[in-house]
C-alpha cells in the first residue's frame, strides 16, 4: 500500500484526487496550511500535515513514497523541486526511488492547429501561453531530476465539474449576473466557435489514479509527460447550453481577449492523448460538458448559495 503526500490537497484539482486516491486504497497525507484546510482533509480521510514547503526535507514523514504536487506554486516551485530532490537522493541505492509527480497544463502548447501529443516538444513547434510561459522551464527541471526521482508530469486542460473555477470567473458568473439583472446581453469573452480542451475534474483524479498505480512505468519512459484532456467543445455550445439551463434568454455578444489570462483560457489544441488511453487504459467516464448541463448548472448554482 503506497503512502501519498500531496501538495495542494485542499484545491479544485487537489481535493478530487486526493479523495480517489485515498478511495483507491492509498494513505493520503495533504499539505494544509490553515485549520479549516486541515479540518476539510481531515473529514474526507485524509491525513493533514502542516510546514513549510521550503523546509519540506525536515518534516515530511519518512514512509512516504510519491509526492505529488498540485499547489500551481510559481515563485516557490523550484525551492519544494530541491527539496523532494534533497529526500530523493537521501535514499540508498538499492530502495525505491521517491516518485514525484508534478501538475503543469496544456497550455504550455499554446494554440495550435497541428496536432499535439504528449512527445511533441515544446520548443519550435508551438509558444506557450503568455500566462504559463514560465512552465517549460520548470518542466525541464523536472525531468532533470530523473537521476534521483521516480518523476511524471500530468499536464490537464480546462476543468469543469463542481463550481467550475475557471469556467465560473470568467463565463458563467457573468451569464448568472445578467440574468439576475434582467440584461438583454452579456459581454463574453472569445468566439462562439472558440474550441476547449476539457476534463472533469473527476475523470482527471481518476488519471492521477492510474498515474500513481503504474509510476515507475510512466517514469521509465523516454518523456514521462501524460496530456490530460478528455475531449473538446466550442464554448459557444458550452455557454449556449449554460444559459438556457439557468433561464437567461438574452444575447451573448463575444468580444477578443484583453488580458494574458484570457488568452491563455481560449487556448486551442488539436490534441492527442495517447498516453494516458493507451498506457494507462484511462477512460474518461463524465458526461461532456455541454451534453450534461442540467445536472452541471444545477451544480454551479447550488454552491453559489
Amino acid at each position: 500500500m503506497s503512502i501519498i503526500l500531496i501538495i495542494g490537497a485542499t484545491g479544485f484539482i487537489g481535493l478530487p484526487v486526493a479523495t480517489a486516491l485515498r478511495r483507491a486504497g492509498y494513505i493520503v497525507y495533504g499539505h494544509a496550511r490553515s485549520l479549516e484546510k486541515a479540518r476539510l482533509l481531515a473529514q474526507n480521510e485524509i491525513l493533514p500535515i502542516e510546514g513549510d514547503v521550503a523546509k519540506l526535507s525536515e518534516w515530511i514523514p519518512k514512509t512516504i513514497e510519491t509526492i505529488i504536487d498540485i499547489s500551481g506554486l510559481f515563485d516557490g516551485f523550484l525551492v519544494l523541486l530541491e527539496q523532494v530532490k534533497k529526500i530523493g537522493a537521501g535514499r540508498k541505492p538499492t530502495d525505491p526511488k521517491l516518485g514525484f509527480i508534478y501538475t503543469s497544463g496544456m497550455w504550455v502548447h499554446g494554440s495550435s492547429t497541428n496536432h499535439i501529443s504528449e512527445a511533441t516538444p515544446l520548443e519550435g513547434l508551438t509558444s506557450p501561453s503568455g500566462i504559463v510561459a514560465w512552465r517549460p522551464k520548470v518542466e525541464h527541471n523536472v525531468l532533470a531530476a530523473r537521476d534521483v526521482l521516480d518523476v511524471a508530469i500530468i499536464r490537464p486542460p480546462l476543468l469543469y465539474g463542481g463550481n467550475g473555477t475557471h469556467w465560473s470567473s470568467l463565463w458563467l458568473d457573468r451569464i448568472y449576473k445578467a440574468l439576475e439583472q434582467n440584461a438583454p446581453t452579456v459581454s463574453i469573452v472569445g468566439t462562439a466557435t472558440s474550441p476547449i480542451a476539457l476534463v472533469h475534474k473527476d475523470d482527471l483524479a481518476d488519471l492521477f489514479v492510474k498515474v500513481v498505480d503504474k509510476l515507475t512505468v510512466v517514469a521509465a519512459s523516454t518523456y514521462p509527460i501524460i496530456n490530460a484532456a478528455s475531449h473538446q467543445e466550442d464554448l459557444g455550445s458550452v455557454l449556449t447550453e449554460f444559459s438556457k439551463a439557468v433561464g437567461f434568454k438574452g444575447k451573448l455578444e463575444y468580444r477578443p481577449a484583453e488580458n494574458a489570462f484570457e488568452e491563455g483560457m481560449l487556448t486551442g489544441l488539436n490534441f492527442r492523448p495517447n498516453k494516458a488511453r493507451g498506457v494507462l487504459q484511462w477512460e474518461p467516464r463524465q458526461i461532456p460538458f455541454a451534453q450534461g448541463m442540467e445536472i452541471y448548472a444545477e451544480a454551479y448554482k447550488a454552491l453559489k448559495v
